[in-house]
């Protein structure tokens, strides 16, 4: 049994990396459009937010923000210089992971797609609207009827 200092050695003369961290999504903000644009004119187009970092043990971590828009990706990294061999993996599973998370694959996202998923949503709200009219109905009468009956 080696100590700690011994361990990385022979990692480190095998090739292998001395860290093995995870990566993490600490922010999300995937909404396509902005909602409060109500002027008569189109949404208006935004991108897709991740933040997230590579945990480092020794309490360090690779910061990354990336931007989804159009099929495009922007991805910004900081980190010590110390981490540099480790960049490499930490974008691989950031962007792996944001991929994995999101609601929609890369083929689905279109402005169409999100059309007709805006007009589902509309549907829904003047269905919920309709019931939440005819419950308020439903407890006139009935408030009706129990002043009747006193």
């Amino acid at each position: 049994m080696g100590n700690l200092a011994d361990k990385r050695r022979l990692r480190k003369e095998a090739g292998e990396k001395i860290y093995k961290g995870d990566s993490v999504i600490s922010e999300k903000d995937e909404m396509m459009y902005i909602p409060f644009v109500q002027s008569g004119n189109p949404d208006e187009e935004r991108p897709w937010l991740y933040k997230g970092y590579y945990d480092m043990p020794d309490r360090g971590s690779i910061n990354m923000d990336m931007k989804r828009m159009d099929g495009y990706v922007e991805l910004t990294v900081s980190c010590v210089e110390d981490y540099k061999d480790y960049v490499g993996e930490a974008v691989e599973k950031f962007i792996t992971k944001c991929f994995e998370q999101s609601p929609h694959e890369v083929k689905t996202i279109s402005v169409e797609e999100h059309d007709s998923e805006m007009d589902l949503l509309k549907k829904e709200v003047v269905r919920l609207q309709i019931e939440r009219d005819n419950a308020k109905e439903a407890v006139e009468q009935f408030k009706k009827v129990m002043e009747s009956i006193e």
